[in-house]
């Protein structure tokens, strides 16, 4: 999908820089001297002169045809004379000044000449209408409006509007409960508390309270910009509403909507549809999603506190809102901030690619944390995401081609799955599909009843789920999932990012090509550790899984092409009630540390292959008891009659009596398998138990020192494998050649469970 950044010229930067020091005096719609002085000056001191300005200044980094910047208008907030002031009461309005451009009748005060204007006062039933085709300014100095019909405060001259909220004072436009959408001076006013038509901008030191009791809070069909101020909004359903976009640059916001919070609607035009947040804080309480955007979502600093309860109820069809953090139909790029989001649904959500590249994000989810149908990349900042969503039925298969997101789609040969674990579940299914089963015995039947269960179900929980290819070259993220903590339904890279995850589920998915070249991954609980349906490369990094119900690392699937698992580098230790690594495909090792306590229990093993193991280089321990064995085809010491409790460690020793390696196991061990290359077997000795003089590193393993005491262990198996032969001599249970456990030669690798693990 296109990418809608933003881009800056110079030239306006420093127009920005330098604006707000004084302005031409203005001349009213005759073209005649109003007899008052409009000169402006600013509040900002030029510390604050340089913050408001850093939109222009973001090109050095994004680059992009969308974007809005601050101008001379925007930032003038202050104002040393008026073309009119107008003191707002009922039935007794004031006009001090250019009273041509200014009428007033039954409580309506109607501006329709440019300039500048200040109100102060009280209408508790009026209006103020801003008319004609020029740019005019409001200088809102103690203005309290509620309107009886129609928005308090509308806006439909041609040009742009200036809202400055005067230092401390407090304003308020509150509409009626029963206003609705109308049509003044030729343009249609939708039902708010605040209308504007052309371009908006609110800015000042002092707040504004919005009130919109019937819809809509404030309602800008061009940009709206919130320079700074701070703004309240009340609104029966969307809060604030920019067509174009919404802007913010340093304003302090809260919202409280009974939809949706912030968003832009534009959605025919790539350039604009769009939020822009740059500074300030915003506090947004939404029964829909809290901030909504149609192309883009664009956070380069401030504190953002966003919460949805996902109450929003569609008032013409009856259904249940969108009710998440952030909803986009385009792209979402954080670029700084901080941002703590607890939703409904999806924290973030976005049909386009998602970039993170510094910043801070804290995600409570019920649904998915952060979401994207397209790339996702994450190369800086720091991720917390939490979710908490159960993982329903139709969507523990969604780890399918062309099913991402459980869109119904069933894998070959799992087409009764959904409907046995959907049927098997009467509480996971909906009245209307019970009713549906109740009424047909059907094969037909209860398929229709599956599908109506089907799309109730679909939500998955998972806390990074991605639609297109995945990158991590940085930053960090702490995750803990009801459902995988990491998913792309493409391929997934790993370079740079510390990826801290606790999951219900499996740790990290992918359906293409898995890379892990760099960054640290600890994985502290999961079902499967690291799974991918394609290859999985390790060249680098530390990937730690501390405790796998089935598989430490992974490949396979029903997708044809290669499953082959490769590692030329980095740190890998696996503690897994499965098999420690399974290659449904050939398994390869050249260099790097790869350290496995592997099953307690039957049919599974430390390393596991559906094709050639070979083992050329690296340091290879893996550990495992009563399990079946499978091992490289050359190059590795093996013992299938060691004894060693929980907590004792296993050791390597040279012929010297140097500990090679050492690992402390956290279960029983019978089984080693240790690399030694084209080495002489007889040059090694393995120690059970005994005491270490070197340090242990926080997985139980080390490097150097003696080992005093213990257990010695005669290696009983040269090399071997399911393709290569079983371990040779000595194997347990007196199988020929020696297969452990009585075995011939190893049980069959098992393919990953599509079926119970979820996607």
């Amino acid at each position: 999908m296109q990418k809608k950044i933003f881009a800056w010229a110079m030239s306006m930067a420093v127009a920005a820089m330098i604006t707000c020091t004084g302005c031409a005096q203005n001349t009213n719609s005759s073209g005649t001297d109003s007899g008052s002085s409009t000169a402006q000056t600013t509040t900002l001191d030029d510390n604050d002169t340089a913050e408001a300005a850093v939109g222009q200044s973001l090109s050095a980094i994004q680059s992009g045809e969308a974007g809005v910047t601050t101008d001379e208008d925007d930032l003038c907030d202050n104002y040393d004379a008026f073309d009119a002031e107008i003191t707002l009461e009922d039935d007794s309005t004031k006009v001090k000044g250019n009273t041509k451009a200014v009428s007033v009748k039954d409580n309506c005060i109607t501006i329709s000449a440019g300039g500048t204007y200040r109100l102060s006062g009280k209408l508790t039933k009026g209006q103020v209408l801003v008319t004609g085709s020029e740019k005019v300014k409001l200088y809102l100095d103690g203005v309290e409006i509620t309107s009886p019909s129609g928005p308090a405060l509308v806006c439909t001259n041609e040009k742009r509007t200036i809202l400055s909220l005067a230092k401390g004072s407090q304003n308020t436009l509150t509409d009626s409960a029963d206003n609705a959408d109308t049509e003044i001076n030729g343009c249609n006013v939708s039902a708010c508390a605040l209308f504007a038509q052309d371009k908006l901008t609110i800015n000042g030191s002092g707040s504004l309270t919005v009130t919109g009791s019937s819809v809509d809070g404030i309602v800008c069909k061009d940009d709206l910009k919130l320079v700074n101020g701070t703004i309240t909004v009340e609104a029966a359903q969307d809060g604030v509403k920019g067509k174009d976009c919404v802007a913010m640059f340093r304003a302090d916001l809260n919202v409280t909507a009974g939809n949706d919070g912030i968003k832009s609607t534009e959605s025919n035009d790539d350039t604009k549809g769009f939020l822009q947040l740059e500074q300030g804080s915003a506090t947004v309480q939404a029964g829909g999603d809290c901030l909504q955007a149609e192309t883009l979502v664009w956070i380069a600093d401030g504190t953002y506190h966003l919460t949805s309860s996902g109450t929003a109820v569609n008032t013409e069809t009856g259904e249940v809102n969108s009710g998440k953090g952030i909803h986009c139909g385009g792209d979402v790029e954080i670029a700084g901030g901080k941002l703590t989001i607890d939703a409904a649904e999806d924290g973030v959500n976005c049909t386009g690619s998602l970039e993170l590249q510094a910043g801070e994000v804290d995600v409570t989810s019920a649904e998915d944390g952060i979401q994207a149908d397209g790339d996702l990349t994450v190369s800086g900042g720091a991720v917390t995401i939490t979710t908490t969503g159960t993982v329903a039925a139709s969507a523990q298969d969604d780890f399918q081609p062309n099913n991402f997101g459980g869109n119904g789609n069933t894998p070959p040969g799992n087409a009764d799955h959904r409907q046995n674990a959907a049927a098997s579940d009467a509480s996971a299914i909906p009245a209307a599909a019970m009713q549906t089963i109740a009424d047909s015995s059907t094969d037909a039947g209860v398929s229709a009843a599956v599908a109506m269960t089907t799309a109730a179900e679909d939500a998955t929980s998972k806390g990074i789920k991605c639609g297109g290819s995945l990158t991590m070259s940085g930053g960090s993220c702490t995750i803990d999932s009801t459902d995988h903590a990491v998913h792309a339904a493409g391929t997934a890279v790993f370079s740079g990012t510390t990826l801290e995850i606790t999951s219900n589920n499996k740790g990290i998915s992918s359906h293409g090509d898995l890379e892990i070249s760099g960054g640290d991954i600890t994985i502290h609980s999961c079902t499967e550790g690291v799974e991918s349906k394609a290859e999985m490369t390790i060249s680098g990094g530390n990937v730690r899984i501390l405790d796998a119900s089935d598989d430490g690392l992974n490949t396979g699937g029903s997708d044809s092409g290669s499953h082959a698992v490769t590692i030329s580098g980095g740190y890998i230790y696996v503690n897994a009630s499965g098999d420690g690594v399974d290659s449904n495909s050939t398994w390869e090792m050249s260099g790097g540390t790869l350290l496995v306590c592997g099953p307690t229990s039957g049919g599974d093993g430390s390393l596991d292959a559906n094709g050639n193991m070979t083992y050329t280089g690296g340091t290879l321990l893996a550990l495992s008891s009563k399990g079946m064995m499978e091992c490289p085809e050359s190059g590795c010491l093996i013992a299938t009659n060691c004894n060693a409790a929980a907590g004792e460690q296993i050791s390597i020793v040279d012929k010297n009596g140097t500990v090679l390696a050492t690992l402390q196991s956290p279960k029983a061990v019978s089984d080693v398998i240790y690399g030694i290359g084209d080495s002489d077997s007889a040059d090694y000795t393995i120690v059970t138990g005994g005491t270490y003089d070197n340090t242990l590193n926080e997985d139980g393993y080390g490097e150097g020192g003696s080992v005093s005491g213990g257990t010695e262990v005669t290696a009983n198996g040269g090399t071997g494998s399911m393709n290569g032969g079983a371990p040779a001599g000595g194997g347990r249970g007196g199988a020929p050649n020696g297969a452990p456990n009585g075995g011939q030669g190893g049980t069959p690798p098992e393919m990953p469970n599509l079926n119970n693990s979820g996607s």
